[in-house]
């Protein structure tokens, strides 16, 4: 993992930790429990366990809900991609008609 825990520690808000909340949130998927994930990510646990389970509701106003990441889809799919299906139906066919 390329991540690097950042130098300036210093309390900034909620917008300066998106990479944090990131990684935080993909070694969760990942099978890590609060605890490892939030000291990788370099943070601490009760806002790790905040950013999984969303924040507390307000006493006024809408409560906010827990926060997600759409992991890309990388992965190698089940079903083939049309270029795949052109390259095996190219050598499937007979030598001859080529």
């Amino acid at each position: 993992m390329d991540f690097k825990i950042r130098e300036n520690r210093e309390p900034g808000g909620g917008g300066r930790l998106l990479r944090e909340r990131e990684v935080h949130l993909q070694l969760m998927q990942q099978g890590y429990n609060n605890r490892e994930a939030s000291r990788i990510a370099g943070i601490n646990p009760r806002t790790g366990k905040r950013w999984r389970n969303g924040w507390h509701s307000p006493p006024t106003g809408k409560p906010k809900p827990p926060i997600t990441v759409q992991a890309p889809t990388s992965e190698p799919s089940r079903y083939l991609r049309e270029a795949d299906r052109i390259h095996i139906a190219d050598r499937l066919r007979p030598a001859d008609s080529r």
